[in-house]
């Protein structure tokens, strides 16, 4: 009975949740179709709460939750007593057959109508411990398909962040382009100039006008990588991707220091303990383990065809040609049931093989993915490790190339070195400033991609 008590509070509990999420559902759903009409700019935090709300996978998830709640409620339901009420209504319609003559002449006949009612209860005393095993099953299914929504929600979260730091990332590539071919075309005017005053050959100008070419053909890669990265977010975002969206590039945070970077080194710790937070914190492998705990049950109950089974029944059963005497008529009773499985065709066994075999394949995966969590982890910490070298990197090479053009294109512009020199320091320039651009973002979503594999993206 305490038992009962305590799974009907918790149902309660449940129930009152997921009215309160699904309300949460058609008010924020309704809102967003509200923004998606009328919205073009995008900040980071719009794009994550959009794709909670409108992405697939996500509502799948969340789908698979209430089915998983609704299941919990039918496994309590084994746990009562099930009662049927039957009523029914019968009419002869050939009176001739139960007609009689009595010797004075008389014509007498039976009463054509007969109404009857009946109402049955019956309740299950012990079924082999299927019962109880089923009501555990039904809870794990619940944590599994819970944890599994968050593990959803953080995947779709971790795509965002990592479509957004491209977006933002090709965007500043893109600038620096457009800025570099707009130098260029100053550049040629320049030795145009020149060229018309007889100061330089006309291979120079052959050189700037072939070296413009290439500066607009990496434009329009640059523009094109930017325009398919936009519609890869809106489809995340559950938008239609022909819709004309630009995203808030001041959303992210770049300029990262050493102390940000040492903080965020000293928040995550080192690999062993991300690790150990990891198999604790990660949805999906605790999901796995409710899973498996839902199979452990579901071979509890293939077990419970090997035990006996005992059920009480009660009822009342009533029948008259007229609706009346109902005391009179009216029959009650009481029984019980004891039902000793003998030989059922070797249908337990096989129940019993399967949902053993099932087990041990769930715990394979469990074994895969702990293996796969150790795998994610450590190679996000090495991705971090080059990130941070990158970043060192980048900024010394930058800080190179910057004083390399500007010595070379002082060297041009007076007539003391060639143009080949100068293009050769200019594309070193655009190199490193796209270099550095790369390794800024890809920090970026170096932070989040461990942030993901330990289990703590939220």
């Amino acid at each position: 009975m305490k038992l009962i008590i305590n799974v009907i509070i918790k149902m309660q509990s449940l129930k009152l949740i997921f009215v309160s999420y699904l309300l949460f559902v058609i008010l924020t759903n309704y809102s967003f179709s509200q923004l998606k009409s009328e919205q073009k700019v995008f900040t980071l935090e719009q794009c994550l709460e959009i794709a909670l709300n409108n992405n697939y996978e996500v509502q799948a998830a969340n789908a698979q939750v209430v089915a998983a709640n609704a299941d919990i409620t039918n496994a309590f339901g084994k746990f009562l007593p099930s009662i049927n009420f039957d009523a029914g209504y019968n009419r002869q319609l050939n009176m001739k057959g139960i007609t009689w003559v009595d010797s004075y002449g008389n014509v007498h006949g039976s009463n054509p109508n007969s109404y009857n009612m009946s109402a049955i209860a019956s309740y299950a005393i012990f079924n082999g411990f299927s019962r109880t095993a089923n009501y555990s099953r039904a809870q794990d299914a619940y944590d599994a398909s819970y944890a599994n929504s968050r593990y959803i929600s953080q995947k779709i979260k971790l795509n965002v962040y990592r479509q957004f730091i491209d977006i933002v990332k090709k965007a500043q590539i893109l600038k620096t382009r457009q800025e570099n071919l707009e130098l260029g075309k100053k550049e040629l005017e320049r030795i145009q100039a020149q060229y018309d005053a007889g100061v330089i050959p006309i291979a120079n100008v052959y050189s700037q006008e072939a070296e413009l070419g290439n500066r607009e053909y990496e434009l329009t890669i640059s523009e094109n990588d930017l325009n398919v990265s936009k519609v890869k977010l809106l489809n995340i975002m559950g938008i239609r991707t022909d819709n004309e969206a630009d995203f808030l590039e001041s959303s992210i945070k770049t300029n990262t220091n050493d102390n940000d970077i040492t903080n965020f080194r000293t928040s995550i710790g080192s690999i062993n303990s991300s690790i150990n937070q990891a198999f604790k914190l990660r949805q999906d492998y605790i999901s796995l383990q409710s899973e498996l705990s839902a199979n452990k049950s579901n071979l509890t109950i293939s077990k419970s065809g090997y035990y006996p089974s005992i059920s009480a029944s009660g009822g009342w059963s009533w029948s008259n040609t007229t609706l009346d005497n109902f005391s009179e008529l009216g029959r009650s009773y009481i029984g019980l049931n004891f039902s000793v499985p003998i030989f059922d065709n070797f249908n337990t066994s096989y129940r019993s093989e399967t949902a053993f075999y099932q087990l041990k394949q769930k715990e394979i995966e469990k074994y895969q993915l702990e293996q796969s969590i150790r795998t994610d982890v450590q190679t996000c910490y090495m991705n971090l490790d080059a990130a941070e070298k990158q970043l060192e990197i980048t900024k010394r090479a930058l800080r190179a190339a910057e004083q390399n053009f500007e010595s070379f294109k002082e060297r041009f512009r007076i007539g003391s070195s060639n143009i080949t020199d100068y293009l050769t320091a200019n594309n070193q320039l655009i190199t490193s400033q796209i270099n550095r651009i790369n390794s800024i973002y890809n920090y970026l979503q170096a932070q989040k991609e461990i942030m993901f594999a330990i289990g703590k993206l939220e």
